[in-house]
């Protein structure tokens, strides 16, 4: 009976802790939570593999799966919530349907810190070895190569879904500085591994245990590369700047489809334009629900007005495929005083089920009231926008959680990035925040300045080191006018992308399992 209440509050202990994980990378500035929450997930990962069992059994092993999942539920469940809101108020699907959705895709989602935990622990044996002078390091290192290996894989695998990376909770961290060398997941894997090692070398502390001088190395080692990092300037700024106005549309998305509506909303932001005072107009994606040839003339005309001193409107929009397909794209199409598109980007990462069906799944979209759902895809290398002698590339939408994406472009010459999306979809809800860290990381690895304009928020400007420098408040309509300085040369994840992090991962994975064999056993009962 006492053995089972032990295993429920351990399970119960995971979930709370995957809740905590959630609210480090939903509220700025809470990395020291993202910390502590891992770190002791590690602590108690710890404790689920038997010491007496001369050899590993798969009931061992199974425990900190468990543990693991119960984890990702929590950590997933509280930080994808909002998708609830897109299914059910937006999407017309049942609200018991719409949880058990929900439910499954967390699921699924919590198996890659599952596997990662069995993984660990399959490799370490941490209850064997925790006690040993090499096995607490050793652990600590494998646990944080097997979390940002399954990371890597969860930000890959289907598409990839990366949101709630660990890495973005730390934007406003001291592990930030590594951003440019190692990209979010690299810093995901430093702060597990800080995490791991602090957690463990303080409970052996409480235990009245001597502090081993290992761990304690490896923290300095992390704690000195990030304040080595931080003396680089990655980014040379140019010596101009563009003014640019990004537009909040604050359209309600219940309402974004309706024919009257969409013919009012373009009118606002056309209103919205003010001659003479940006270089370049940015509307949010989708801001029109038609092509541009169907723009109604007056509105039409109305920008063209506006744009007469050979300014230009970037405008998210509907457009043919650039390859002569039937579908629509879901795009940015820049407009100059003429009327004509002088450029347009067509998205290249289109989400499942909102922006294209995977296969065997029509039947789940079908059950949802959501326009444009099966978009065309864009090519992957496409031109960019030449503005005063800058290259501006845009990217829509959950475009901007994949780094290695975005490197590509700034490695094809991109000074300035540009991001717009339309997140009303999830309601007034975490997820802005959380879509304003990943812009704010991305800003941080490549060295480059971020541009955003949303529908409901966060419209912002953000500079080449990740800062923000101006924002709109959410839900209003509003216009941000801004002044940003583009940036050059190339920062080593723009170089290299996810390369390191991958290296990164399989060199932690692979050192912590050799210190753990390092450990002796009889060394481990004489500490017990």
């Amino acid at each position: 009976m006492r053995a089972e209440r032990g295993r429920t509050s351990a399970v119960l202990m995971a979930f709370a802790l995957g809740l905590a994980h959630a609210l480090s990378l939903s509220i700025a500035g809470l990395w020291w939570l993202q910390l502590m929450s891992v770190g002791l997930l590690a602590l108690l990962l710890t404790t689920t593999v038997s010491t007496q069992a001369p050899k590993p059994t798969g009931t061992a092993f199974l425990k900190p799966a468990i543990l693991g999942f119960t984890f990702g539920l929590g950590w997933f469940v509280a930080g994808v919530s909002w998708l609830f809101i897109s299914m059910h108020r937006y999407g017309g699907l049942p609200a018991p349907l719409a949880a058990t959705a929900l439910l499954i895709f967390c699921a699924y989602l919590a198996l890659f810190p599952a596997a990662a935990s069995a993984l660990a622990s399959a490799l370490c044996r941490p209850g064997k070895h925790r006690h040993s002078k090499f096995g607490l390091t050793g652990y600590a290192l494998a646990f944080s190569g097997a979390f940002t290996l399954f990371e890597l894989l969860r930000g890959w695998l289907f598409t990839g879904f990366p949101w709630l990376a660990p890495g973005y909770a730390h934007v406003d961290g001291p592990l930030s500085a590594v951003a440019p060398l190692i990209g979010s997941f690299g810093v995901g894997a430093a702060a597990c591994l800080l995490g791991a090692l602090i957690t463990l070398t303080l409970a052996a502390a409480l235990r009245g245990r001597r502090l081993p001088i290992t761990p304690l190395l490896v923290c300095i080692a992390v704690a000195a590369a990030s304040l080595l990092a931080k003396q680089v300037n990655w980014g040379v700024t140019a010596g101009s700047v563009i003014r640019a106005d990004l537009i909040q549309g604050n359209i309600a998305q219940d309402m974004k489809f309706d024919p009257a509506r969409t013919r009012a909303a373009m009118l606002a932001y056309a209103q919205a334009l003010v001659p003479g005072r940006a270089q370049l107009i940015v509307m949010p994606e989708t801001a029109w629900t038609l092509p541009w040839p169907m723009t109604p003339p007056e509105i039409a005309a109305r920008i063209r007005s506006a744009l007469g001193d050979g300014a230009l409107a970037a405008i998210g929009m509907p457009l043919a495929a650039a390859d002569g397909s039937p579908r629509l794209t879901n795009s940015v199409a820049v407009i100059d005083s003429s009327g004509g598109a002088v450029a347009r980007y067509d998205k290249v990462h289109l989400v499942p089920f909102g922006e294209f069906i995977p296969w065997g799944f029509r039947w789940f979209v079908n059950m949802m009231n959501i326009p444009l759902g099966d978009f065309g895809r864009g090519a992957v290398d496409q031109a960019m926008l030449q503005l005063d002698r800058h290259a501006v590339a845009f990217n829509i939408c959950y475009e901007d959680l994949f780094g290695d994406e975005l490197a590509r472009q700034v490695r094809a010459g991109a000074n300035l990035l540009i991001n717009v999306s339309n997140i009303a979809w999830f309601g007034d809800s975490h997820a802005h925040e959380q879509h304003l860290q990943i812009a704010r990381m991305r800003a941080l690895e490549l060295a480059r300045p971020m541009l955003r304009a949303t529908n409901t928020g966060v419209t912002a400007a953000i500079d080449h080191r990740g800062q923000v420098i101006a924002r709109l408040p959410g839900h209003e309509f509003g216009t941000l006018s801004v002044s940003i300085a583009p940036a050059t040369g190339l920062t080593p994840f723009a170089r290299w992308a996810n390369l390191p992090a991958w290296l990164l991962a399989i060199g932690l994975l692979v050192v912590g399992c050799w210190l753990a064999r390092q450990a002796d056993p009889l060394e481990c009962r004489a500490l017990q």
